[in-house]
C-alpha cells in the first residue's frame, strides 16, 4: 500500500512543467535523479523501465531493463537499454524493437539510433506477420525508417519465407503509409506460347487530393505493344469518376497469321456515379464503353485476373433520377455496340427514355392513385426508328373483410400507348380496364416454424379499348384482352430450414388472333436445410406443353466448403436464341487461411466447354497469394467475320503486405 501511494505522490517537476517523473522509489544526488520501476512523461512521449537515470544538467535519460517507449498511440519501442537526449530528441537503443499497431508492422534491430523522425538500425528484420514465427520476413544489414512518412529503406535485404531465403536485393524501399503517393506499382508479367513475354509496369501519379492518374504500358513480345491509362477523380463526398483509354498495336506478322480484322485495338470506358447532384434526392450513374473489338478488353493487363468478361455486346448506360415527395422523374439512355459486326448502323438504341412516376397516394379515405408515364426514343442510322409514348393511371379502392382476413381491391386503370415509326405509320392503343383483386396475407406461428401465405385472384376486364391495328414490335398485343390472373406465394421458416415458393399464371379471354391463351406458368421454389439448398425457376407454356425456361441449382455451403451444380435451359422463342448449359462451382477452405476453388461451364448445344477455372488461394493479414488456371473460348474478330480462340492461362499472384508483390500469367498454346 505504501508503494502504491508513493507511485502517485512521488513525482518531481524538474525546472520545467513539461517533464513528469513517477516511480515506486527515487533518489536525488547532485544533478542526477535515479528512479526504480518508474515512468517519465515528456511532450506526449512515455518512457517506462526497471531503472531510470535522469541528469538534469545534460538533459539525458538512461533507461534499462524492460524499457518501453510510446511516441503516439500507434508506435511502440521495446528495448533492454535506451539513451534519450532530450535536447535534440535523439535515441539510441540496444536492442531495438519497433511495433506499429495500426499497420501491424514491426522492425527488430540489434542496435539502433534515432535522429528527429529517422530511425537507423543495424542487422535488422522487418515484417508484418506474427512476431514469434513470421511467415515472411526481410533480413537486412542496415535499415532506415522515416517515422513521419512511414518510408523504409533496406540495404542488402534478403526475403525469407519462414527460414528459407527466397530473393536477394542490393536495396529495397517501400512505404508503410496507406496514404496515396506517386510511384511504380507492382509489375504484371507472364508468358504466352502465342504472344511471347507479357509485361506491364504500371505507374501511379497523384495529381491532387481529389484526382490521380495511372499509366499501364504493356508489351507482348510476339504480338505487339500498347498503352492503357486511367484517370480517377472525385469532386464531392458522394461522387466518383473513372476514365480509361487505351490502344494496342499488333505486329503485321501476328495480324496476318490470325487474319485479324484490326491491327490496332483501341477503346475507352467512362464510369461516374454521384449520389447527390443537386439535392440529396437525386442520383446519376454513367457507364460508357466503346471499343473496335473485344481484343481491346482482352489485352488489358488487368484482365490477367480473370475479372473482365469478353462480351461481344458492349452496353453503355446513362441513368439519372430525382425524387420529391410522391414524385419520381428519371432520364435513361442505352447504347449497344456489337463488336462482332463491322458496322453497328442498324443496331437499335434507346436514346433517351424519359419516365415520370407518382407513387401511390392515399388522397381520400381508402382511395389510391398513381401515375406512370414513359417516352422511349428507339433510334439507329439504318432501318426504321420509332418513338413510343405511354401513360398508365390506376385509381384503386381498398377494403378489408372478416377482420382483415380477406381484402378487396378495385382498380380502374386508364392506359394509352402510341408508337410513331419512321415509316410514317402510327400504332395507337387506348384502353380503360377494371381490375378486381381479391387477396389475403396470412401468417401463423407454430411450435417450430412460421408459415406465411399470400394468395391473389385478379380479374381484368377491358371496359373500353381502341386499337388501330397497326403492328409494332413495341406494343404487346397480349395486353389487349380480358384476363384472369392467379398468384400464390408462401414461405415457411424454421431454425434449421426454410421454404420459399411462388406461383403465378394469367389466362387471356378472346385470344383467337394471339399466340396463346396463357402466359407462361411461373414457378419459383427455393428450399434450404441447414447448409443444403435447392433453387428452381421454371417457365412452362400451358399452350404448347413445353418448358420455355428452366434454371435449376442445388448446392451445399457452410462457409468452409461449397459445392453447387446448376443447369439453365432457354427454348428458342421469337427474339431469344436457344441455349442449354450446365455448370459447377465449388470451394473448400481446408484451414483458416487456405482455399481451393473451381468453376466449370459447358454448352450442351455446341457440345463444348465454355470456360473452366481452378485454383488455390491463401489470405492472411500480412500476405496472400493465388494460383489459378483458366480455359475459355475467347471471341475473335477476323477479316472473315466473328471467330473464336481457345485460351489456356495459368495465373499467379503474391502480395506481401504492405511491401507489394507480383502478378504473373502464363498462356499455353492457343487453338
Amino acid at each position: 500500500m505504501i508503494k502504491f501511494i508513493i507511485f502517485f505522490i512521488s513525482f518531481i517537476f524538474l525546472y520545467s512543467s513539461e517533464i513528469k517523473i513517477f516511480g515506486l522509489s527515487s533518489s536525488l544526488v547532485g544533478d542526477t535523479i535515479e528512479i526504480k520501476d518508474g515512468m517519465l512523461i515528456k511532450d506526449g512521449m512515455i518512457v517506462s523501465a526497471n531503472h531510470i537515470i535522469y541528469n538534469t544538467n545534460t538533459k539525458k535519460i538512461i533507461a534499462a531493463g524492460n524499457v518501453y517507449i510510446n511516441y503516439d498511440k500507434n508506435d511502440y519501442i521495446l528495448s533492454n537499454k535506451v539513451t534519450i537526449d532530450l535536447k535534440n530528441g535523439n535515441i539510441s537503443a540496444e536492442p531495438f524493437f519497433l511495433f506499429n499497431f495500426k499497420d501491424n508492422s514491426w522492425i527488430n534491430s540489434k542496435e539502433a539510433i534515432t535522429k528527429n523522425n529517422l530511425y537507423f538500425g543495424k542487422k535488422s528484420i522487418a515484417s508484418t506477420c506474427d512476431v514469434n514465427n513470421p511467415d515472411w520476413k526481410i533480413v537486412a544489414t542496415s535499415i532506415e525508417y522515416n517515422k513521419q512518412t512511414k518510408w523504409i529503406n533496406m540495404y542488402n535485404p534478403t526475403l525469407y519465407m519462414k527460414d528459407i531465403p527466397i530473393l536477394y536485393f542490393p536495396y529495397i524501399g517501400f512505404s508503410l503509409n496507406k496514404q496515396r503517393s506517386s510511384g511504380f506499382l507492382r509489375p504484371i508479367f507472364g508468358f504466352s506460347d502465342n504472344e511471347g513475354l507479357l509485361l506491364t509496369i504500371p505507374y501511379y501519379q497523384t495529381l491532387t487530393s481529389l484526382a490521380d492518374l495511372e499509366l499501364d504500358p504493356t508489351i507482348r513480345t510476339r504480338r505487339g505493344r500498347g498503352l492503357y491509362s486511367t484517370f480517377r477523380f472525385v469532386h464531392s463526398a458522394t461522387s466518383y469518376g473513372e476514365f480509361r483509354i487505351g490502344f494496342f498495336r499488333d505486329f503485321p506478322s501476328y495480324q496476318e497469321k490470325y487474319n485479324l480484322a484490326n491491327s490496332i485495338h483501341r477503346g475507352w470506358s467512362f464510369l461516374y456515379t454521384n449520389k447527390e447532384i443537386i439535392t440529396n434526392n437525386d442520383k446519376l450513374y454513367v457507364d460508357l464503353k466503346n471499343a473496335n473489338d473485344t481484343d481491346y478488353f482482352y489485352l488489358d493487363a488487368y484482365n490477367y485476373k480473370f475479372k473482365i468478361i469478353n462480351d461481344k455486346i458492349l452496353t453503355s448506360k446513362i441513368n439519372y433520377y430525382t425524387t420529391s415527395g410522391y414524385n419520381y422523374f428519371g432520364v435513361y439512355g442505352k447504347y449497344f455496340k456489337d463488336t462482332s459486326k463491322i458496322s453497328n448502323d442498324d443496331t437499335m438504341q434507346i436514346l433517351p427514355q424519359l419516365n415520370y412516376h407518382r407513387f401511390n397516394d392515399n388522397f381520400w379515405n381508402n382511395f389510391l392513385v398513381s401515375v406512370d408515364a414513359n417516352i422511349y426514343n428507339y433510334t439507329r442510322k439504318e432501318g426504321y426508328t420509332a418513338i413510343k409514348q405511354s401513360i398508365i393511371i390506376p385509381l384503386s379502392y381498398n377494403i378489408n373483410f372478416f377482420d382483415d382476413y380477406i381484402k378487396l381491391s378495385i382498380t380502374e386503370q386508364f392506359s394509352a400507348e402510341q408508337v410513331d415509326m419512321s415509316t410514317s405509320e402510327v400504332a395507337k392503343v387506348t384502353r380503360l380496364d377494371t381490375f378486381l383483386k381479391v387477396y389475403t396475407n396470412l401468417s401463423k406461428k407454430y411450435d417450430s416454424f412460421v408459415h406465411h401465405l399470400s394468395f391473389a385472384l385478379t380479374f381484368g376486364m377491358d371496359n373500353y379499348f381502341n386499337y388501330n391495328g397497326v403492328e409494332s414490335d413495341y406494343i404487346d398485343t397480349n395486353l389487349l384482352k380480358k384476363s384472369i390472373a392467379v398468384s400464390l406465394s408462401q414461405y415457411l421458416i424454421s431454425n434449421n430450414w426454410k421454404i420459399n415458393h411462388k406461383l403465378s399464371e394469367v389466362y387471356y379471354f378472346n385470344s383467337t388472333n394471339l399466340e396463346s391463351k396463357y402466359s407462361d406458368l411461373m414457378n419459383d421454389i427455393s428450399v434450404s436445410y441447414f447448409d443444403f439448398y435447392l433453387k428452381n425457376n421454371n417457365k412452362y407454356s400451358l399452350e404448347n406443353h413445353q418448358i420455355n425456361y428452366n434454371s435449376f441449382t442445388i448446392g451445399y455451403d457452410d462457409n468452409h466448403a461449397q459445392l453447387e451444380l446448376n443447369y439453365i435451359y432457354q427454348r428458342k422463342l421469337y427474339n431469344i436464341d436457344e441455349s442449354k448449359t450446365y455448370g459447377i462451382k465449388t470451394y473448400w477452405k481446408f484451414d483458416k487461411y487456405h482455399k481451393l476453388f473451381g468453376e466449370y461451364s459447358y454448352d450442351l448445344l455446341l457440345k463444348r466447354m465454355k470456360y473452366q477455372i481452378y485454383g488455390l488461394s491463401m489470405q492472411k493479414k500480412c500476405w496472400n497469394y493465388s494460383l489459378s488456371y483458366k480455359k475459355e473460348i475467347v471471341p475473335l474478330l477476323t477479316s472473315d467475320g466473328i471467330s473464336s480462340i481457345t485460351q489456356r492461362t495459368i495465373y499467379f499472384e503474391i502480395e506481401l503486405v504492405p511491401l507489394g508483390g507480383i502478378e504473373q500469367q502464363y498462356q499455353l498454346k492457343s487453338n
